[in-house]
């Protein structure tokens, strides 16, 4: 979500100075009569609308793929014939855009050699109102990521029997205190299968990438309505199944977990940037920004290092040298902003500080 590494970038900033989309295999590719989404633009008035013609309770999420029925053939046959990576994005996909005609396929998934396709092929149904997915929706509910546990409570509460809910019941106090807080939610309000499809039926040029937009859409509306972390999180977390290569999302995850209190979910969020693009310089700057911005200056050092011989010109250069003043390597410090002056000698905030460490250590 851009707002937030803004908000990120500014905070940095302000301290400092004092990827391609993966898409659908090409040979089954979409021809689109027009490119118009479908999708709301990044307005509040708009995606409230659509919240209330949904009829959905206020915990759950925005039905921004419910209705989009022209995908539905499209992933029905990745679901049968894709990789493992992209049937699970269909399977959780066609539970989103409750298209009935999915229903054999999704039951056939049950079987799928993949558990997380089981999985989100179980939660999808439930999501449809089928109940032969509940099981594997209640199997989401013990290890699976967060993200995941809010699906399967919102394929439970449409399913809303009573033997459901005295399990949800049940199962409640064990979980996260998000999913905690939904389970609670969902027994006092369920969700019932929306009524009317919002979405429009459209013809359109879509790949992954498509599907990050409409839940970035989705993330920034929660944003807004109060900055409701965890449902930001959970939409982001969808964004990173559809594309797991967007650096930028992993630092927007790990801020909110950290802004949350959790620094150990943050961590390993920072982390798992790292093990999936560990070719890409900002996977290891956001890591070493966020030991920066947390005073752990010596954790920060290697990270940084790091990112700068992955892309000598990026801004982890400034950063690598705050830490280093900031752990008494005066020298090294003082050597960073002095290579940096001679790049960029018109730079104010390079050449205010390399003037200021230079006098600082000719002074000692």
């Amino acid at each position: 979500m851009n707002r937030l590494q803004v908000v990120c970038d500014i905070c940095l900033i302000a301290l400092l100075a004092g990827s391609s989309m993966a898409g659908l295999p090409a040979d089954n590719s979409v021809k689109a009569e027009t490119t118009d989404l479908g999708f709301p633009g990044l307005h509040s008035p708009q995606l409230d609308q659509m919240a209330a013609r949904a009829d959905r309770p206020s915990w759950a999420p925005l039905p921004i793929m419910w209705g989009h029925t022209e995908m539905a053939p499209k992933l029905i046959q990745v679901l049968r014939q894709g990789s493992a990576d992209d049937r699970i994005r269909a399977a959780f996909l066609l539970g989103q855009i409750g298209d009935r005609d999915a229903t054999s396929s999704l039951l056939s998934a049950l079987d799928d050699p993949c558990r997380d396709v089981r999985i989100q092929a179980g939660i999808a149904l439930a999501c449809l109102g089928d109940e032969r997915g509940q099981h594997a929706a209640w199997a989401a509910l013990i290890g699976e990521p967060q993200w995941i546990r809010y699906y399967a409570v919102l394929g439970l509460s449409r399913l809303n029997t009573d033997r459901i809910r005295h399990n949800l019941k049940q199962i409640q106090p064990q979980q996260p205190a998000f999913i905690s807080r939904t389970i609670q939610a969902a027994l006092d309000q369920p969700a019932p299968l929306p009524a009317t499809a919002p979405g429009r039926q459209i013809d359109v040029l879509w790949d992954w990438g498509t599907v990050v937009d409409a839940f970035d859409v989705e993330t920034d509306w929660w944003w807004h309505r109060g900055g409701d972390y965890d449902q930001c999180i959970r939409c982001m977390q969808v964004m990173l199944l559809m594309d797991p290569t967007l650096a930028e999302l992993y630092s927007n995850i790990a801020w909110l977990q950290w802004s949350l209190g959790d620094e150990t979910s943050a961590i390993g969020t920072y982390h798992r940037g790292i093990s999936q693009l560990p070719d890409d310089a900002w996977s290891y700057h956001y890591l070493g920004q966020h030991y920066f911005m947390t005073k752990r200056y010596e954790l920060a050092i290697p990270y940084l290092r790091e990112a700068i011989r992955l892309q000598p010109d990026i801004i982890s250069r400034h950063v690598l040298a705050h830490c280093l003043e900031r752990t008494g390597q005066l020298e090294a410090c003082l050597a960073e902003w002095q290579q940096m002056y001679e790049q960029s000698p018109d730079d104010p905030a390079v050449k205010s500080n390399y003037e200021r460490v230079k006098k600082l250590y000719e002074a000692r």
